[in-house]
């Protein structure tokens, strides 16, 4: 089968790479253009020039001339994975196959930009990946297949998003035999609709007056950008990893309550959170312990604060 492929971010390489090693042909790969006017390839871009695959870099999708090209392959299906625009009606019905979208949850609920990690933020234990057929609006089209996958305690947006990846590699060839044998397929439902609106930087920053729990969901949740992040003693830094501790004392929310080689621990609303991971300014990410075991000026303020 002549597939074209639409992908932006590093994970859909993983996709193509899949696509390439079956027994379908790759005709072309098409991915977000240039940004800011500043000349950097999307990872998808890099991927598909360094295989040799015909990569297009449309600025408009509904541009006559592109829409011509692209119909000049005759593709026989196109597979989208988080290509990041939504394609106009001329192009839904040019493969012969119609277009496969890979969507990061089980749909309706989270239909949008960001399933991953509003499903983190929010708390959810159940999420997993739907292949459905592209319509003209936003992941609202019929569901070819879907599946299941149960996050785990330890999942954050980069760990879920390689495993609902592999999800969808590991069902690829059957979606497709599904999607040619069939021509009927599941609607979805408009009573269970959710919507995963993309992430913002404001939302960044930690609000220690929120629960402990809904803290370290959304630090979980921010792991892939734009990275949760707080102040303290005027150093603004990145929280990779938390996790929610038990606290029963006085210190105002955002205090540091405890800094030892295994955690930093601040106060929140009705218990704590020890971070484990970080990132301060221009460094790499460390543990708790380096930073324990530092000697920087941060580190003698936090443990002078502590001493008092």
């Amino acid at each position: 089968m002549n597939i074209i492929f639409f992908g932006s971010p590093n994970y859909s390489c993983k996709v193509i790479g899949s696509l390439l090693t079956s027994k379908h042909v790759v005709q072309a790969v098409i991915t977000q253009n240039f940004k800011n006017n500043r000349r950097i390839k999307t990872p998808v871009g890099l991927f598909s020039e360094s295989k040799n695959i015909n990569t297009l870099y449309p600025a408009n999708l509904a541009d006559k001339k592109f829409i011509k090209m692209l119909k000049s392959y005759n593709a026989d299906l196109y597979i989208i994975y988080a290509y990041g625009k939504i394609l106009p009606p001329e192009l839904i019905v040019l493969p012969k196959y119609g277009v496969i979208n890979i969507h990061c949850s089980l749909l309706p609920k989270w239909r949008g930009a960001a399933p991953i990690q509003r499903a983190l933020q929010n708390g959810d234990q159940q999420t997993g990946v739907t292949f459905f057929k592209i319509d003209e609006s936003l992941d609202t089209g019929e569901i070819i297949s879907s599946y299941e996958y149960s996050i785990e305690d330890n999942d954050d947006a980069l760990s879920l998003q390689d495993k609902l990846t592999q999800i969808a590699i590991d069902h690829l060839e059957e979606v497709i035999s599904l999607n040619l044998n069939s021509s009927k397929f599941t609607q979805q439902s408009e009573l269970s609709v959710s919507y995963a609106k993309k992430i913002h930087k404001t939302e960044a920053i930690i609000d220690w007056n929120n629960d402990p729990c809904l803290i370290c969901s959304k630090i979980r949740a921010l792991t892939a950008g734009p990275l949760a992040e707080t102040e303290l003693f005027g150093i603004k830094f990145k929280v990779w990893k938390a996790r929610h501790v038990l606290y029963v004392g006085d210190k105002e929310p955002g205090t540091v309550i405890k800094f030892n080689r295994d955690e930093l621990c601040f106060a929140s609303k009705g218990g704590a959170v020890s971070i484990l991971k970080l990132q301060l300014p221009g460094k790499k990410v460390i543990s708790a312990r380096d930073l324990f075991n530092s000697n920087s000026s941060f580190v003698h303020k936090i443990k002078q604060y502590l001493d008092k």
